[in-house]
């Protein structure tokens, strides 16, 4: 079997996996042409693809940013049918926005896909996998006051763990920011030592501050927590720049 042929089993084996963490989610929070009117500000569903030559990559990163501002899943006026068409809508929508991204040079200023585009640029694309902390967002913003938010909480925890265990990257770069932290602290607990102390690092002794910028295992994974790429901060800029120097380079 060719590389090429096993990419749309890879595909279907995540949406089963997708399909068996959402078993038990409310789908009447997805149908966006008679939605609840309790949810009618919610987004899609964020789900990640697998990357077009992930299979073949040699070295594969994930990027977790907080929330996605507008995931439209559904074409104006379609109705929800079935999950199962729903999940696999939804990794075709990002599958074509994330290329979409990848390919484009004309965004100004410091936007998330900046940075993407920056690891994409130092360490390839093959292995690049985009998430997001929470699946849903509200009001094209956090969802962390909607009415809904345990649910969505719930299921982003389970999402992930979906992604992590499929894409089995080996590093992962908390690009959510620190709104969010508590919540990406929430779903990963650090690990700590004997005494109690979270095991990590950081580079202060080259001048980033650890409030930019840490290092800490999750596993046998290299993770780091930043902060969202749109901060304006110059120290926050600088970390990202120093962190991209820390990732390895494209395979020769």
């Amino acid at each position: 079997m060719t590389m090429h042929s096993r990419q749309p089993a890879a595909s279907s084996d995540l949406a089963s996996r997708y399909l068996r963490a959402l078993a038990d989610f409310d789908t009447e929070l997805l149908d966006r042409h008679a939605p609840r009117a309790d949810a009618k500000e919610l987004s899609g569903l964020f789900l990640p693809s697998v990357p077009p030559n992930w299979l073949g990559a040699r070295q594969r990163i994930m990027i977790v940013g907080c929330e996605t501002r507008q995931w439209n899943v559904l074409q104006t006026g379609e109705r929800f049918s079935s999950l199962e068409h729903y999940v696999e809508q939804s990794m075709s929508v990002h599958q074509a926005y994330f290329a979409q991204q990848l390919s484009r040079s004309d965004i100004k200023g410091r936007a998330f896909h900046n940075f993407t585009r920056a690891v994409a640029q130092r360490s390839g694309s093959d292995g690049l996998i985009y998430a997001n902390l929470l699946c849903m967002a509200w009001k094209q913003g956090s969802p962390v006051r909607c009415d809904h938010f345990d649910q969505i909480k719930h299921y982003s925890k389970l999402l992930l763990d979906v992604q992590i265990a499929f894409f089995q990257p080996e590093i992962i770069i908390f690009a959510n920011g620190s709104a969010t932290a508590g919540y990406r602290r929430d779903f990963f607990p650090l690990a700590r030592d004997e005494q109690g102390k979270a095991l990590g690092c950081d580079y202060v002794d080259d001048g980033v501050p650890n409030a930019q910028l840490w290092q800490f295992p999750l596993g046998h994974r290299k993770c780091y927590r930043i902060q969202h790429p749109s901060s304006r901060s110059p120290a926050a800029a600088s970390a990202r720049q120093f962190l991209l120097g820390l990732l390895p380079g494209k395979p020769e």
